[in-house]
């Protein structure tokens, strides 16, 4: 694949990963939403991280240092919900961390991180 094959590879999946995002929280699947909503937006900060540098992306989940590689200028608010998203890739994943998501994982909180990062992902896919 050359380079924009490769980043229309990340842009597609993360449209699709955020497509299925919401079909779980229809389904009331509010763990496993939050978990694919991070990580629809790593795959469309990996895109940009690719245009940017033109090389691949660290193999890391971390959407505040990808946004930094990808050379986006982010205020502290944005950040901080960042780290917040990251956070589902970790509490999703793991059995100790799983409950604790688990019983925050309301309708309400699900749906206001699947909005916020709507937005996230409508910057994140536009071409720098």
């Amino acid at each position: 694949m050359n380079l924009q094959d490769k980043i229309q590879f990340w842009e597609n999946g993360a449209k699709e990963d955020f497509e299925f995002a919401e079909k779980l929280l229809k389904d009331k699947n509010y763990l496993w939403s939050l978990f694919i909503i991070q990580l629809s937006l790593e795959k469309a900060l990996k895109a940009r991280v690719l245009e940017k540098t033109k090389k691949e992306s660290p193999k890391i989940h971390d959407l505040v240092r990808l946004s930094l590689i990808a050379g986006l200028h982010t205020t502290k608010e944005q950040k901080r919900e960042m780290e917040i998203v990251t956070g589902f890739n970790i509490e999703a994943r793991y059995t100790d961390y799983k409950q604790g998501l688990k019983q925050k994982a309301t309708f309400n909180y699900a749906k206001r991180y699947f909005n916020k990062s709507k937005e996230y992902l409508k910057w994140f896919l536009k071409k720098n």
